[in-house]
């Protein structure tokens, strides 16, 4: 239809109908909470009537399933209250059962999209979406919405609307044509095919048990039962001995004392065996399946899990760098992983994010380098340039610190020593009943009581040791260097990072100097950038090679601030 002068009214685009989460979310919560809290107390009524409380016992079943009603209820109305719908200019979300909200994100804002999909809920056939901005909203984090929860489809076809630029700038621009052009594209995208960057290898779940905490999955266990010992001042290692009619702690500790030199090394192997099997297991739930592509849509797609499947896709126009992550174990077994410099990212906290960030699992580290070239895109990798060691006073400082540390622990020796000399054989009674009600093994202060005088001294010997050579080894993982389309920096000793970050991603510079670095001539010169963590430093480096490196990096940020030599400013 026209009007009389000749021209077609415009049609008002059809606003987006408002769609809600899916009514089988309720449920699996339920599921979940009521898998967890009704054993617990069942549990906690067996104890109760074993300890005679015949009356409180009948108390923890019914108000765990009072409780679990109550939270079903809540859900059921959140569920009633939440909507949400993605528009050709941005995602709305409403909530609220008391106090109501309505979030709002420009689709132009959205860094990543995040599937996840826990296998309480997978069995219905659904998933929860985060939708990550990469902004800091306060201290509480990121700013981001998050469905919970979708269904399956549901979430792909979100995930792939949300990361769609080209569909949603068609949308803003001709909403009538939007139709055919939307049509061709998906054609277009059908026809393309995903990169394959990298797929899991079982060896590489080999590479999980490569950390610290090998042995404190083993002593974390064992401390966790002995803190319920504690609790129970000891009556739960009586009840349990006397049903199976075990030694006395005195008897198992004399026994331990004459055989230490077999009993200390089998201890360990059995909690290192125990560390490895657990973090195995940990990491087949976590990287089963995984694989990273780079999608037609111009993502970088992460898929990996087994009970919880998770998949989270980049924008790779945001991915400004990478970050080779090598901790001490894993790097003495050749192994590193990858890690995204990328905006979209961000968590509550700096420990999430870099979780968040991780794009593969532990594996060698030549695979980890071609992998993290492979995303860079660039035909020399950037990992490969060669960096300029740091002064030789940044080794000083930490030689400095490594001596400061050996003198506080050979004090520390020997007030030890001087007290252990000075202990009674009455004094040592009364630490030996502490401990038996804490321990059901009491063998800590026996072992400290044998240990002979100069024992303290060894330690201490052995303490600064290892403290000059974590200077050491801190020292020679200092580097920077420049590529041509990136800036490289490395620093670490109990966890070496070798970061790139796009050279056209660096926003500005910070240059710190504490009083003793200005003694030594140091500084750390930093990039800030509106990715990852949000700065990177050249820590402990010469002032003037800083300085010179950071112009080079992004020539004509600090040239208002720098003067020549001569004293001529720029």
């Amino acid at each position: 239809m026209t009007s009389p002068d000749g021209f077609s009214p415009q049609v008002p685009e059809p606003e987006a109908a408002w769609d809600r989460l899916h009514p089988l979310s309720v449920w699996a919560t339920a599921i979940v909470v009521g898998f967890f809290l009704v054993p617990s107390a069942i549990v906690g009524a067996v104890v109760l009537a074993i300890a005679g409380q015949t009356l409180w016992a009948f108390l923890p079943v019914p108000a765990s399933l009072a409780f679990l009603a109550l939270m079903t209820y809540l859900d059921l109305l959140r569920l009633r209250a939440t909507r949400f719908r993605v528009t050709g200019e941005r995602m709305e979300v409403r909530s609220g059962i008391v106090a109501k909200s309505y979030r709002s994100i420009p689709r132009e804002r959205v860094r990543s999209v995040d599937v996840a999909a826990p296998v309480f809920v997978r069995i219905f056939g659904l998933c929860s979406v985060t939708v990550g901005t990469g902004e800091k909203v306060g201290s509480g984090g990121s700013d981001q919405l998050q469905l919970l929860y979708v269904t399956a489809d549901q979430g792909e076809a979100l995930r792939r609307d949300l990361l769609d630029r080209g569909r949603a700038a068609r949308a803003a621009v001709s909403p009538a044509a939007g139709e055919g052009g939307e049509d061709a594209a998906d054609a277009e995208e059908a026809g393309a095919d995903e990169v394959e960057l990298a797929r899991l290898k079982p060896a590489w779940l080999g590479f999980a048990s490569a950390t610290s905490a090998t042995l404190g999955v083993g002593l974390g266990a064992i401390a966790g039962l002995l803190g319920l010992n504690a609790q129970t001042q000891g009556v739960g290692w009586d009840w349990l001995s006397g049903r199976l009619g075990l030694p006395t702690p005195d008897e198992m500790s004399s026994y331990v004392m004459a055989r230490l030199l077999v009993v200390v090394p089998t201890a360990l192997i059995a909690l290192l065996v125990s560390g490895v099997v657990v973090l195995t297991v940990v990491a087949v739930e976590t990287w089963w399946n995984y694989r990273l592509t780079r999608e037609p849509d111009g993502t970088v797609r992460l898929r990996r899990g087994l009970l919880t499947s998770v998949s989270l896709s980049v924008e790779e126009r945001r991915l400004n760098g990478v970050t080779l992550h090598e901790p001490f174990v894993l790097r003495l077994a050749g192994g590193a992983d990858v890690r995204a410099v990328a905006t979209g990212l961000a968590a509550a906290d700096a420990k999430k994010t870099s979780a968040k960030s991780r794009l593969s699992p532990g594996m060698p580290r030549e695979r980890a380098r071609d992998l993290a070239a492979a995303l860079m895109r660039t035909p020399d990798s950037p990992l490969d340039v060669p960096l300029a060691p740091h002064p030789g006073s940044a080794l000083r400082r930490r030689l400095t610190r490594a001596g400061v540390a050996t003198l506080v622990g050979a004090v520390a020796a020997a007030l030890l020593a001087w007290a252990h000399a000075l202990a009674t054989e009455a004094w040592w009674s009364h630490v030996h009943e502490v401990e038996e009600e804490i321990i059901p093994l009491p063998l800590a202060t026996r072992a400290v009581e044998a240990t002979p005088s100069w024992g303290w001294a060894v330690a201490a010997a052995l303490f600064g040791v290892l403290a000059v050579g974590y200077a050491v080894g801190s020292y020679r993982a200092l580097g920077h260097g420049l590529h041509p389309r990136y800036l490289v920096v490395r620093q670490g000793m109990a966890a070496r990072d070798t970061v790139t970050l796009e050279r056209s991603a660096v926003i500005g510079w910070r240059i710190t100097r504490s009083p003793f670095q200005r003694w030594a001539g140091l500084a750390d010169v930093a990039a800030t950038t509106a990715a990852g963590g949000g700065m990177y430093a050249a820590v402990d480096v010469g002032l003037d090679q800083g300085l010179a490196w950071a112009d080079a990096a992004v020539p004509g940020l600090l040239e208002p601030f720098l003067v020549r030599e001569g004293g001529q400013e720029p």
